[in-house]
């Protein structure tokens, strides 16, 4: 009981569980499973059972980081200036809303449609969510919480991951839409009732202060791209623009590549994309203490340039489980994504609103990084499948020179 108990207070206190932040991974928990449930076989779903070509789930794909791109500033400014917590229920509403169109539509429109509310529940929950531990947490101990979050946020893909397959081949699609609906509800049901609005007690300048005159929408958007005048903040810019880029050329034909070329069964794909999620649930463990520790310039540098020799080693895998062993190694180092990124974004942002900084950064990135579902299609059908990722690791490597270079000039 003894050894129970230290166990206990020593994840307890490794995992930054601040009672704020509970409210918080309990909703993000609950939409992670349901995204990860029919997310990651989305893409075969869209191909094998409503017949969309290769081309047009890529134009589909693109459509829809256009809308969460398009919709992350202004996402991030109201976040500033009306609370997280509103955002946050939105985004589910909007993520609710796609589910119900899968389930209950084949029509090629509909689903467009639904990619369309997909990118929009996206857009709203990420500035929200990220800013919201900011807003609880000190600057020292933020690497730790992203860490945190993204840590329990990873057993829930590992789950979804798992059993996503064997769900689709014995009781359908539709069975998956609907467990993701019902795990959408709950995370609604949790914000609603028990997540508080950490704006107004964070201190922000993002709330209009009292006698301050209103800013209009136009200056509003003014003022959150003048973030962009660091020229550090540009580097990270620059940085995470390639890496979306390269990740964005291989994402949406990953499954297709393991169903159709590399000959998986589905519960054997989703068995190997489990494994991915496994490395990256190991992953987050010590990311957020290498953050804070070495900083997030060297830390995104090293998970980009990880990532490529993995993608061309997937192209080569005889198996399901040598995929599973690549695609671990590969999710390994993505805890230091997701951290990293949070963290230099709040370093360099200057004195604009939190969100509205990681906002324009998601707009920017997300519509310069629309070409890549297209680009991977387009390289799939006019050269050969392999070729799609060989393209993507590539592409993917520049985005760790700015990293790289900003690291060294803080060194000095």
């Amino acid at each position: 009981m003894d050894l129970l108990r230290r166990i206990r207070e020593g994840s307890s206190k490794y995992l930054a569980l601040e009672r704020q932040l509970r409210a918080l991974l309990l909703t993000t928990l609950a939409t992670n499973f349901a995204g990860s449930l029919y997310g990651s076989l989305l893409g075969l779903y869209a191909t094998k059972n409503l017949g969309v070509s290769i081309l047009a789930f890529g134009l589909m794909s693109t459509f829809r980081d256009l809308t969460s791109s398009l919709a992350s500033l202004p996402s991030g400014i109201l976040s500033d200036d009306f609370g997280r917590k509103k955002m946050a229920m939105l985004a589910i509403g909007f993520s609710a809303s796609n589910l119900v169109l899968l389930l209950s539509s084949k029509d090629h429109l509909l689903v467009f449609l639904a990619f369309i509310f997909q990118g929009l529940g996206s857009a709203f929950m990420g500035p929200s969510s990220s800013a919201y531990v900011i807003d609880v947490i000190p600057k020292e101990r933020r690497g730790k919480a992203y860490a945190t979050l993204a840590f329990l946020q990873s057993i829930s893909s590992i789950v979804a991951t798992s059993v996503a397959g064997t769900i689709a081949i014995l009781f359908g699609f539709s069975w998956l839409f609907g467990l993701a609906l019902a795990f959408e509800s709950i995370a609604f049901c949790v914000a609603a009732l028990y997540l508080e609005e950490s704006l107004r007690n964070a201190g922000s300048k993002a709330k209009v202060e009292e006698g301050r005159p209103r800013e209009s929408p136009y200056g509003k958007l003014k003022g959150g791209f003048a973030v962009l005048k660091s020229p550090f903040l540009l580097a990270v810019l620059f940085g995470i623009v390639f890496h979306m880029l390269g990740l964005g050329i291989q994402g949406p034909y990953m499954v297709i590549y393991a169903s159709d070329v590399l000959a998986f069964s589905l519960p054997s794909i989703s068995l190997v994309l489990s494994a991915e999620q496994l490395g990256i649930f190991i992953g987050h463990l010590p990311s957020g203490r290498i953050v804070d520790k070495y900083g997030g310039e060297i830390a995104f540098a090293f998970h980009i340039i990880a990532t490529s020799p993995s993608m061309i080693l997937f192209t080569a895998s005889g198996n399901p489980a040598m995929a599973s062993v690549i695609l671990f190694f590969w999710g390994l180092t993505f805890g230091l994504d997701n951290v990293s990124r949070q963290s230099l974004i709040a370093k360099y942002r200057s004195s604009a609103g939190v969100a509205t900084a990681y906002g324009v950064i998601s707009l920017i990135s997300g519509i310069v990084a629309l070409i890549s579902p297209v680009v991977g299609g387009w390289i799939w059908t006019e050269f050969a499948p392999q070729a799609v990722f060989y393209v993507s690791a590539a592409v993917n490597v520049v985005g760790s020179l700015p990293l790289f270079i900003l690291w060294l000039h803080n060194r000095k």
